[in-house]
């Protein structure tokens, strides 16, 4: 029997035994649900449940279910929570990038309530957008999303749960409930960050949405992370050698693969790290994805949509500062940050000349 939940509250020792229990040699004899910090969840509800077991040995799990505020129906709208559960039933096991351990998914397809429990990596350095992301952070981040999208290259199709980033009505809800409502409350709200003609470049973004998305997300879809930001992994390894594992997977979706690193480095990525240094790891990206089998794929083809893809992205910041509720004043921190990363980065690539 599926079993969903609206608040974390409700995983109690009965619903973990019911949903979890198969993973673990003994019964649960307790948990204690402690909700995660300062601005974790912004579009779900995320806690930390500590399992107790009938020897007294304890375990920690990761619980997570809709979100408590408005975002829940924007949530709902663009099937993050369908996107989500279904990434881990049926492609986490293939994905190249690791990512947490399942231990139970399921989502009321009527409701989209839903509970997802993960094992806990609370001892992994997770990322902060905040801090944003290191030259070699950046390139392995490229790295993993280039060995995904090869993975699933000309694949969507055998998946027939998969909603795809060209999909009209998707786009115009993208385009009417999030982009064109954000615009001016954002340019109201932040004024010192559109300076010269950033506020007509965003204006036109909003205006002309439609074809750039068509445009960025052209050409032979692959599975995509679709919400692939400094916040979604943890960082592992040296700094020297690092690595990441991904997670937040609630925009998985069929689309072109240059949104995922267009998103990651737009967010994440200061003005130090453009200029040359983003065109060393776009042509890394590339390279791996030859390397692993694909084929008729322009390097200069993938830089025109990584381009179009940054001016898409735009949507992510817009939101956050004049579309959605922020939650706390890491929500409101976060959003200006993206904000100004992602003006500089459609700077850095001359993005506007793209536009009508």
């Amino acid at each position: 029997m599926s079993i969903v939940i609206e608040r974390y509250e409700e995983f109690t020792s009965r619903i973990a035994n019911e949903t979890i229990g198969h993973a673990y040699p003994e019964k649960i004899t307790d948990v204690e649900i402690r909700g995660l910090g300062e601005g974790v969840g912004l579009m779900s509800s995320i806690a930390r449940g500590h399992l107790t077991f009938e020897s007294g040995r304890e375990e920690t799990v990761i619980v997570k279910c809709v979100a408590r505020t408005e975002n829940s129906k924007l949530s709902k709208g663009l099937n993050f929570y369908k996107n989500e559960i279904n990434f881990y039933l049926h492609l986490a096991q293939e994905t190249p990038i690791r990512v947490p351990r399942c231990l139970y998914a399921s989502v009321d397809p009527v409701t989209q309530d839903f509970l997802l429990v993960l094992e806990d990596l609370g001892d992994e350095k997770a990322g902060d957008q905040l801090q944003g992301c290191t030259e070699k952070e950046r390139l392995v981040a490229f790295s993993r999303a280039a060995e995904l999208h090869a993975t699933f290259w000309g694949r969507a199709a055998e998946f027939d749960w998969l909603n795809y980033q060209v999909d009209m009505k998707t786009i115009l809800f993208r385009r009417d409930r999030i982009l064109r409502p954000g615009i001016e409350p954002t340019i109201e709200r932040f004024p010192d960050y559109f300076s010269g003609d950033r506020a007509d470049i965003v204006r036109k973004i909003g205006d002309q949405y439609i074809d750039l998305f068509l445009h960025a997300m052209g050409g032979e879809p692959t599975i995509i992370h679709g919400d692939y930001r400094v916040d979604n992994v943890f960082l592992t390894g040296s700094p020297d050698d690092p690595d990441i594992i991904a997670f937040d997977w609630q925009n998985t979706m069929g689309g072109n693969g240059t949104h995922d690193i267009a998103y990651f480095s737009a967010g994440g990525c200061d003005a130090a790290l453009r200029g040359e240094s983003e065109q060393q790891a776009l042509k890394h990206y590339h390279d791996i994805l030859k390397d692993r089998g694909v084929e008729g794929y322009s390097f200069e083809e993938c830089i025109e949509q990584y381009r179009y893809n940054i001016l898409v992205t735009m949507i992510t910041p817009i939101a956050i500062c004049g579309t959605l509720d922020q939650g706390n004043e890491r929500g409101v921190k976060l959003g200006t940050t993206m904000l100004e990363r992602a003006l500089t980065a459609l700077e850095s690539m001359s993005c506007s000349d793209l536009l009508s």
